[in-house]
């Protein structure tokens, strides 16, 4: 989106059209570059990746060895293995999965959102302001926030308490959701 909003603005003066194009090619030389050289260390990444799950002043993993991670990507669930494509990611509300052996059960937490980084090294860093497992997330009080922040939703009279009582919503939405889908 950055992009085609500075594609149309530029297109506005040739000045801002050169600088416009001046910055995609040298972005798109960059990646092109990145993707197309993979370090001779990479090989060594193939046969395993390596967690660092934080939120503010603690590490839940820490350079932990895991087999895979779905992550709640804002334009959608993805799934993070070895060897993955280099990817920076915000997430939305919703649940982390992590997959610590092969066929083993999958831990979940719930983040209100956050970041998402995997490396050519196979090092995923997911970063969020809170975590909690599903299990410490109490049914009644996220019924009870849901109830509220849609009523401040109907109610607001100006754009920041709306968006305040959307983004409300949205994470007491997929609270919602994580706990019926357990």
């Amino acid at each position: 989106v950055p992009c085609c909003a500075m594609l149309s603005a530029a297109a506005r003066t040739p000045q801002l059209r050169r600088a416009a194009t001046t910055a995609l090619s040298r972005s798109s030389t960059r990646v092109l570059r990145t993707s197309a050289a993979p370090r001779a260390d990479d090989q060594a990444s193939s046969t395993g990746m390596k967690l660092t799950f934080t939120v503010p002043a603690v590490a839940i993993y820490q350079d932990l060895p895991v087999e895979m991670v779905i992550l709640p990507g804002i334009d959608g669930f993805f799934g993070a293995m070895p060897s993955h494509v280099p990817t920076i990611s915000e997430l939305k509300p919703g649940v982390v999965s992590i997959q610590e052996t092969a066929g083993g059960p999958l831990t979940k937490y719930f983040v209100p959102g956050g970041f998402a980084s995997i490396g050519t090294d196979s090092k995923l860093r997911v970063s969020a302001l809170e975590a909690a497992t599903i299990d410490e997330l109490d049914v009644d009080a996220v019924k009870t926030g849901l109830a509220q922040y849609q009523a401040a939703y109907a109610s607001a009279t100006d754009d920041k308490a709306k968006a305040e009582a959307e983004i409300g919503v949205e994470v007491y939405q997929a609270m919602s959701y994580a706990i019926s889908e357990g």
